[in-house]
């Protein structure tokens, strides 16, 4: 009988503790396009990599060090020193201007833009993840100066603070405050949103009218601004405690700072219990949209099947989305990708609740992630050009 629950509740989980400093980085490029090559030097905020696509940011070197490795998918580098490139100081004008200078510097902008409402989620994003907790409480200043950049960016008529109810939500200036359960899927964006507006949007879509932020995006946009160096650390729950971890950052050094020994047949979680991914193996590093690490040891947790679906329901009757994952799974697990779409896959908020209630054990969530992916591979082939289309043919 597991003692996991889906409270959002985090108390006072301490001061933000700053993470040490590897002595290789295996920092994730995916969706990106290098800019270095093998051997390369270069100083910590030195652009290693621009983003392929518009409004992401591009990618910084966390620490100082020596290019060894790169992949399609990673960039890896030897750390030896602490140098840092020349701060970049952030442009007087808002706007595009302002937008695009935040993206050069690393901060994911594609949600910003004009809009009459501004949304702040404090909503922990997952139970057992409280990065949120130590901004709202120590870095105010911080998060004040990343408000007041995004609102010149925003021009917003008014502003919503959502935080869940018993948790810290000390408003900012001009912001109204507003409580939701502190209930997991309550702090994910699509479900912020509608507490708000009451406007249902897809996962990846914005609101009509209305621009969506977190805590960690103001804090992490208030240092770029304070600092004039760009975005190369993510915050991380790890053990309880709250952490500044660089980019690219092993877990399996993370692991090892926590004093935790990782032993055959552990899963190494990067994220929450309900929505992380497990690493493929300790070398892995963390990357700008991680929140937290948890060791799963052998035995623990749930263990998924390929049991057929039992076809009880459970899974559609606690989906906060109200669709089908059971069918849904079905058709990723016999490759019939498209038919997915039939079944609304795209509602999906990946919550992970469906698999937590599988009675099954099936692992729906992954099914769910892996048509999602299968279908955007189809969606890209279908827009190839015929010039394309005939040279993959010949390349293969």
């Amino acid at each position: 009988m597991t003692t996991f629950n889906f409270s959002l509740l985090t108390g006072d989980t301490g001061p933000l503790v700053k993470g040490g400093r590897p002595d290789r980085l295996s920092i994730p490029v995916q969706d990106h396009t290098p800019m270095l090559t093998s051997g390369d030097q270069v100083l910590a905020g030195t652009l290693i990599a621009t983003a392929d696509r518009e409004g992401e940011g591009d990618l910084h070197a966390p620490l100082a060090g020596t290019i060894r490795e790169i992949t399609p998918y990673l960039m890896s580098m030897d750390v030896d020193s602490e140098d840092r490139a020349t701060p970049q100081p952030s442009p007087p004008d808002g706007g595009a201007v302002l937008k695009e200078w935040l993206r050069k510097q690393g901060m994911d902008v594609r949600h910003l833009g004009r809009a009459a409402t501004l949304i702040v989620n404090a909503v922990p994003p997952e139970p057992g993840i409280s990065i949120y907790d130590p901004l709202l409480r120590d870095y105010r200043k911080t998060l004040e100066l990343g408000l007041d950049t995004i609102q010149r960016i925003v021009e917003p008529s008014k502003m919503y603070l959502v935080a869940a109810k018993g948790n810290r939500a000390n408003a900012f200036a001009n912001c109204t405050v507003m409580h939701v359960a502190p209930t997991h899927p309550n702090g994910l964006d699509p479900m912020v949103i509608k507490a708000v507006t009451g406007q249902e949007t897809l996962p990846g879509q914005h609101p009509e009218n209305a621009v969506l932020v977190s805590v960690k995006d103001l804090y992490l946009t208030g240092r770029i601004v304070e600092t004039g160096r760009p975005m190369t650390e993510t915050i991380m729950t790890i053990g309880g405690q709250n952490h500044l971890i660089p980019v690219g950052t092993p877990v399996g050094f993370l692991a090892a700072e926590a004093g935790v020994t990782i032993q055959p047949g552990d899963r190494v979680v990067m994220g929450g219990l309900m929505r992380g991914l497990p690493a493929r193996d300790l070398a892995q590093g963390v990357e700008k949209d991680t929140t937290g690490l948890v060791i799963l040891r052998a035995g623990e947790g749930l263990e998924p099947t390929d049991n057929f679906c039992l076809g009880c329901g459970e899974c559609e009757r606690r989906c906060p989305a109200r669709i089908m994952p059971g069918m849904i799974s079905r058709c990723a697990e016999f490759k019939q990708f498209e038919r997915a779409e039939d079944y609304h896959i795209h509602s999906c908020i990946e919550c992970g609740i469906c698999s937590y209630w599988c009675k099954a054990g099936r692992p729906l969530l992954q099914y769910i992630r892996l048509a999602k992916y299968e279908l955007a591979l189809l969606a890209g082939a279908g827009d190839a050009t015929p010039e394309d289309q005939t040279e993959e043919k010949d390349a293969q």
